[in-house]
């Protein structure tokens, strides 16, 4: 199995910052995170084609209206807005890629390039329509990837990597979906439990971003891979 960071023992109680008036609802009311061990931000936005807009601005307005400003005429989303910066993680440095309304970390042909020789870690979730992803891959190979709603359809060359720790997480793992547990917090958590890195609200509040639009890719056809399906 390729080599996990850690140690961490996040839950999803320790995310439950991200959905609280406390936190920032709105922000990952419509989000996409990626982290990418080893790499700076400027070689992350390579990797995935951006046009840099911005050296160094934080989350606020601007970063809002540039990122939501990409689904109006001409690109109607077709070029989304990121901002990367560098954050600490227990095997060194990590490239934090944050994004409002956006997908570019959980669409494959962008994560495979940009986890090219390292661990790309990427959650996202848009509360307009429900959909959720979870991807963790290592040199360009999808390892597991699900909809967090839906944590036991599973898929990757390693579906079953995680489940000891998606349960101690509290995802729902045998289709239960008149209990589904959390999801945005757990996908924060499993994240910590792969890369070792504690996403905070100050964390994201004291960052400035290194910031670009890239170019989603045309849609291809699924290309089928293992899954596991847990449910009874």
């Amino acid at each position: 199995m390729p080599h996990r960071f850690g140690p961490s023992n996040a839950v999803a109680a320790d995310y439950a910052w991200v959905e609280s008036e406390s936190g920032n609802p709105d922000l990952f009311y419509a989000y996409c995170l990626t982290l990418v061990r080893g790499i700076t931000p400027d070689e992350f936005m390579n990797r995935i084609g951006a046009q840099i807009l911005f050296d160094a601005l934080p989350l606020g307005p601007q970063f809002t209206e540039s990122s939501y400003d990409l689904w109006e005429a001409p690109d109607f989303g077709k070029m989304q807005f990121i901002g990367a910066t560098t954050v600490p993680g227990d095997a060194g440095d990590w490239t934090l890629g944050v994004e409002l309304n956006g997908q570019l970390g959980v669409t494959r042909e962008l994560a495979t390039a940009a986890s090219a020789g390292t661990t790309l870690v990427s959650h996202r979730y848009n509360g307009g329509n429900g959909v959720g992803s979870f991807r963790w891959f290592e040199d360009g190979e999808l390892q597991l990837g699900f909809e967090p709603l839906f944590a036991f359809h599973r898929s990757g060359s390693d579906p079953d990597a995680c489940r000891d720790d998606m349960e101690q997480i509290g995802f729902d793992m045998v289709g239960n979906l008149d209990d589904i547990g959390p999801t945005t917090p757990a996908a924060f958590a499993l994240a910590e439990r792969l890369t070792g890195v504690r996403i905070t609200k100050a964390m994201l509040e004291s960052a400035v971003f290194l910031c670009g639009k890239a170019r989603l890719p045309p849609r291809q056809p699924t290309a089928p891979d293992r899954s596991v399906d847990s449910s009874p």
